[in-house]
């Protein structure tokens, strides 16, 4: 009987305290971005450049396109609001960790015509690559992209936040946003935005009384 009464003991401080690292995560003031995480990314479809390049090719997606889209957010923060979205004081931004890892995207496998799934259980290994540069402890947050559908306009990515020091994923939520803008950049920026807005008006509550 001291067995089972210790067991369900253990069980139930395991389970507390995975609760209360979830709400720590939305309850800190400040977070660290990372940025967005296209490691594992599917590119669905044809994507047209402007100015006459032509169809975008997986090195496009490497070169150019994923540093601009992770470049932007950072230049352009009254456009990504993460203090409104996530009700921070204070957003510091570290992206230098995430731009390498971009880097090494297969430029063969990248561009698709069927969407890609990225499974919960990799997650956990994606995050333990990022490096902190900027401050080594506290709570992180990555978009991680799962899909740029361009067929469905739309973009699916993991909202991921995690302990910067241990590197343990703290909430892990899927959401997806409508691509809207003009040119290559800007169309799939407003994906990450109306994200943000989602957060913005209902997930965010929505995870507060879930975590």
């Amino acid at each position: 009987m001291k067995k089972v009464i210790l067991s369900l003991l253990v069980l139930a401080s395991g389970t507390f305290a995975k609760a209360q690292d979830a709400k720590s995560a939305l309850a800190s003031t400040e977070i660290v971005w990372f940025g967005l995480d296209f490691t594992k990314a599917k590119f669905v479809g044809a994507f047209d450049q402007v100015g006459g390049a032509g169809v975008a090719t997986g090195y496009d997606m490497k070169t150019k396109w994923i540093p601009a889209w992770n470049s932007l957010i950072v230049t352009e923060p009254q456009l990504f609001d993460f203090r409104k979205s996530f009700r921070k004081d204070n957003v510091i931004y570290d992206i230098k960790s995430m731009n390498e890892l971009n880097t090494k995207i297969d430029v063969d496998a990248c561009m698709v015509y069927n969407p890609g799934t990225i499974e919960r259980t990799a997650i956990d290994g994606m995050v333990k690559k990022y490096k902190a540069e900027v401050k080594k402890e506290g709570i992180g947050l990555s978009f991680i992209v799962e899909n740029f559908n361009k067929g469905t306009q739309v973009a699916d990515v993991y909202v991921t936040f995690f302990d910067i020091a241990t590197k343990k994923v703290l909430i892990c939520e899927k959401l997806s946003g409508k691509a809207v803008g003009i040119g290559m950049r800007n169309y799939w920026a407003g994906a990450i935005k109306a994200i943000l807005k989602q957060i913005n008006f209902s997930e965010y509550n929505n995870w507060k009384s879930k975590y």
